[in-house]
């Protein structure tokens, strides 16, 4: 009971929400699941919807949630397996929009998705060097 007690308080101090109590665990996989998410991700991946790592979205992190102009997105973050630092992809999804935009990493050279305006570009850049360059 005490390492039960244990774990749950360490989870709610790595995974806390804005009531405090730890976030349900969604993966990548789980995303995938819902034809609202998939359909809007395959058509913000257009062609490159046929790359295995894109389409699958391999070795996500645990799905977390951030707002930006008072619209939450879950965020994924997914890359392509053996080469994670010059390969990935950072993808928001507003489920109440229905949306998916994202940028794509690949050798140096960068590819938003979904069209997303200005201001959420920024965001997006904002993110992906927290996930992937640590700054």
């Amino acid at each position: 009971m005490r390492t039960l007690l244990l774990v749950s308080t360490l989870l709610v101090a790595l995974f806390p929400t804005r009531g405090g109590a730890a976030e349900s665990m969604v993966s990548a996989a789980d995303l995938l699941k819902n034809p609202k998410f998939k359909s809007a991700y395959l058509a913000a991946l257009g062609p490159r919807a046929k790359e295995r790592w894109l389409a699958g979205m391999s070795n996500s992190a645990l799905v977390r949630t951030v707002s930006f102009a008072g619209v939450d997105y879950q965020v994924a973050t997914p890359c392509k397996p053996h080469d994670c630092g010059d390969t990935n992809l950072l993808v928001l999804y507003s489920p109440t929009k229905g949306t998916v935009v994202g940028k794509l990493h690949e050798k140096g050279r960068t590819t938003l998705l979904g069209a997303p305006d200005a201001a959420l570009a920024a965001e997006l850049e904002k993110l992906w060097k927290k996930e992937f360059r640590q700054q």
